[in-house]
């Protein structure tokens, strides 16, 4: 999250919304007719969504492609290179449906396509259960489409964002000491993340998230309330 500016608007998603969304997905690939003999899911984001649309279309091919930004001389931050390359042979002649979660600005699926095609497949289409109208790229099959930036916390990753976010929070903040309350408060003020919102959507998960900061060494709680440590 260090490229974002410092206020956010965060939208925190549970597992049935993100399951619906596949449905969707796979709904709009065989209502298309295409009929894909392998996905490959663009790791982390795309693993869920990979599994359940094998499900939804049948399919027990699956395979998984790491795109990873560089920051150095080689390349630029935004060219995303490939950091775990697929077993040779996994799409020569298949049709193929590469999947992701989220298409922001969309470079993640438009390399993965240039480097599945340099493959030799027989065809290929791309998927993504959210788009947002920040990407160049245009998948061919999209579960949502949003209109108004936003960070999504997938269920997947809900410890690892919130991890980042309340750290984030807590290191812009006056405070030196953060009791449960002024944690939400400056979620909402910072990153308009409603406590009815995450309690509807992850319920009870916020101390888990805590214990696990403390864990990890990021706070240190004391008499109920944390600070950086």
């Amino acid at each position: 999250m260090s490229d974002l500016p410092d206020d956010f608007t965060c939208t925190i998603t549970n597992w049935e919304y993100i399951y619906g969304l596949c449905r969707d997905v796979a709904d709009e690939v065989r209502s298309a007719e295409f009929d894909p003999d392998v996905i490959v899911a663009l790791a982390r984001g795309g693993w869920f969504a990979g599994r359940c649309c094998c499900d939804f279309l049948g399919l027990d091919d699956l395979t998984s492609l790491k795109m990873e930004h560089y920051v150095g001389t080689a390349a630029k931050a935004s060219d995303p290179e490939v950091r775990y390359p697929m077993p040779e042979g996994s799409v020569e002649g298949k049709d193929v449906l590469i999947v992701d979660d989220i298409a922001d600005t969309g470079e993640s699926l438009h390399h993965a396509h240039e480097y599945v095609v340099e493959r030799d497949p027989s065809a290929v289409r791309t998927a993504t259960l959210q788009l947002l109208d920040t990407s160049e790229f245009d998948p061919d099959f999209v579960g949502e489409r949003l209109e108004e930036w936003a960070w999504i916390v997938y269920p997947w990753n809900f410890i690892e964002d919130m991890i980042d976010l309340i750290q984030g929070v807590m290191e812009r903040a006056d405070d030196k000491r953060f009791e449960r309350a002024d944690i939400r408060r400056y979620l909402a003020t910072y990153h308009d993340i409603q406590r009815i919102e995450m309690e509807i959507a992850q319920p009870d998960r916020l101390d888990e998230v805590l214990a696990e900061m403390e864990r990890r060494g990021v706070v240190e709680s004391a008499d109920g309330a944390w600070q950086l440590a």
